[in-house]
């Protein structure tokens, strides 16, 4: 592929490779309307999910879509051209992870949880859920599996496994955060897990903390205790270098991939890439019967071959964000920030009286409970455009580590989920920053957080905080207010010639981020576009100008009476 006849592969400077992608990102220059008015869209959850590129969708267009029919067969040009396409593509998804002759690639439904889900299919661990208790009660010890799981692990490396006929042991942290090998070492030498078949499953990257864990290491012990080592790559795989070494010491058994998280990559199926050792059920039936799963079917038998999937113009856009990935990316890790932002309240003893027009900075406070997660990913949208994630990030277990939930703590929380009250579940914010963001939308994005650490708390009265849902729903008629006296606020300020609030401290860190990462030119952001750097400054200043006319401390609502306070952990 090229660009615009320009091969993406020859000698072109980071510096022209990022500024292609920014310029090929579809819905790079979109508004959407906000209760603060329109705002250009920011996009910071690629950890999440990738951003489509103009030029994929149209090679997609004009050279696959046009020419796209079913692989089932090769006697029509279009079911022959479309198998060609397919088979290539498979080849270099293969060839860019690693993968050998004697591995398999198999493309499945949405992401890593089809991927995690093939995999145990084809190991014969999955049974219908009604079923489950039944058939673990007829197994013998030595024909489950125990399947070792790690600390960082999304529900979809944890909650399937769980549902499965394994045995799941999960390791946790070490002192310094990381995989506690040495606990691993443990459990695989344990009595217990004597002369039967093990397995480990863990995250290579963690979705919340971007925390990178030792592969290499682990599948090392892994297979010391004979046991397969297969790896989640979800987090890290739109810009580590993965490559599978099957059959090697510290190689990978397994890989679980989510190209649509790729830049490009929105729209593709999830990936498996297997040793054929761990197809256990190779001579059996094919987990998912079908067309295009079986050779010849009769009244009496079938045989089985391998499946195909019908989307397979999916398959070709997943080659085509690999290449991608492959042309353009060197970094070792990105950028990932889950974050809290903890409120203040007065402290009474230490309160000085200030009768100027506004403060500079709160004084005489003291630190209180963290902004809801979900609500700074709601201003973060609403005030400044910037999109965001907040909950969990899926990723339950590691979020009790973080935040120190203990078991009964635990079992509260989820007493009271049961009882319609979701939204008191913890949480935090998190943002991603890809390698190829301007320095533009990175200085706007610091701002905004460092806004928010400030002044966000002044925002909560303007939302309405649904128990049940956790969702935070604007107050149309309480910014109507706040805008009067906003605009009084602006106009008296402008003939005085004072300041907004927060002078020229807010968005200092992205002052000292431009320092530190230099001249744009010599990263990977473009050209900063003027009328993009106006309009960040606009909304901060209206931010600004409407958290001046809101009170610093405001009142805390109340809290239904089937909720136990000590379980509201953030500010309300």
């Amino acid at each position: 592929m090229q660009k615009g006849g320009i091969d993406l592969q020859s000698e072109l400077s980071i510096h022209e490779k990022c500024s292609w992608l920014q310029s090929q990102q579809i819905g790079n220059y979109i508004e959407f309307d906000t209760p603060f008015g329109k705002r250009r869209l920011t996009y910071a959850d690629h950890t999440a999910s990738g951003r489509s590129l103009l030029h994929i969708e149209s090679f997609i267009v004009e050279n696959v879509l046009p020419f796209y029919g079913n692989t089932h067969t090769d006697d029509s040009f279009v079911g022959q051209r479309t198998t060609k396409m397919v088979h290539e593509a498979t080849k270099y998804i293969k060839k860019c992870l690693g993968g050998g002759q004697e591995d398999a690639l198999i493309f499945c439904g949405s992401g890593t949880t089809a991927a995690i889900k093939r995999l145990q299919e084809v190991m014969g661990m999955v049974v219908p859920s009604i079923m489950r208790s039944r058939l673990v009660n007829e197994l013998r010890p030595e024909e489950r599996w125990v399947v070792f799981v790690g600390p960082y692990e999304h529900h979809s490396n944890l909650l399937s496994w769980r549902q499965s006929l394994a045995e799941i042991v999960e390791i946790g942290v070490d002192e310094d955060g990381l995989v506690d090998m040495e606990m691993l070492r443990r459990e695989l030498s344990s009595s217990k897990y004597s002369n039967r078949p093990m397995l480990g499953s863990f995250s290579a990257c963690s979705n919340v903390t971007g925390i990178l864990c030792d592969t290499r290491g682990i599948a090392r012990l892994l297979h010391e205790h004979g046991a397969f080592a297969c790896f989640d790559f979800a987090a890290s795989g739109p810009y580590a270098k993965i490559d599978l070494r099957s059959g090697e010491l510290e190689g990978y058994d397994a890989i679980f991939l989510s190209p649509h998280k790729f830049v490009g990559g929105p729209g593709t199926p999830g990936i498996l890439l297997m040793s054929n050792n761990l197809y256990y059920l190779k001579s059996s039936a094919p987990s998912t019967c079908g067309g295009g799963t079986v050779g010849f079917v009769n009244g009496f038998d079938e045989k089985s071959v391998k499946a195909l999937n019908p989307t397979n113009y999916s398959k070709i856009r997943a080659a085509l964000a690999f290449w991608v990935k492959e042309c353009n990316t060197s970094v070792k890790r990105q950028p990932v920030l889950s974050f809290l932002i903890y409120t203040t309240s007065l402290d009474e003893e230490k309160e000085i009286r200030d009768t100027s027009a506004y403060i500079w900075r709160e004084k005489a406070t003291k630190k209180d409970k963290p902004l809801h997660g979900r609500f700074v990913t709601k201003l973060l949208n609403d005030l400044f455009g910037i999109q965001a994630r907040g909950g969990c990030a899926c990723a339950g277990p590691y979020g009790h580590t973080l935040l120190n939930v203990d078991k009964e703590e635990s079992l509260e929380f989820r007493a009271a989920i049961q009882e319609g009250y979701s939204g008191i579940k913890p949480g935090w914010t998190r943002i991603s920053f890809i390698y190829y963001m301007s320095m533009t939308e990175f200085e706007h994005i610091l701002a905004a957080i460092e806004f928010l650490a400030l002044y966000g708390q002044r925002f909560l009265p303007l939302y309405h905080f649904n128990w049940n849902t956790g969702d935070w729903t604007f107050r149309r008629n309480v910014l109507n207010n706040a805008e009067e006296c906003a605009s009084n606020l602006f106009n008296s300020m402008k003939l005085s010639g004072m300041q907004p609030l927060g002078g020229a401290g807010v968005g200092s860190s992205s002052n000292k981020a431009r320092s530190t990462h230099g001249n744009s030119n010599d990263s990977c952001s473009s050209v900063s576009d003027k009328n993009v750097e106006n309009k960040y400054k606009m909304y901060l200043q209206t931010a600004q100008y409407t958290a001046q006319s809101l009170p610093k401390y405001p009142l805390q609502r109340r809290i239904p009476e089937g909720v136990d306070p000590e379980l509201v952990t953030f500010r309300i």
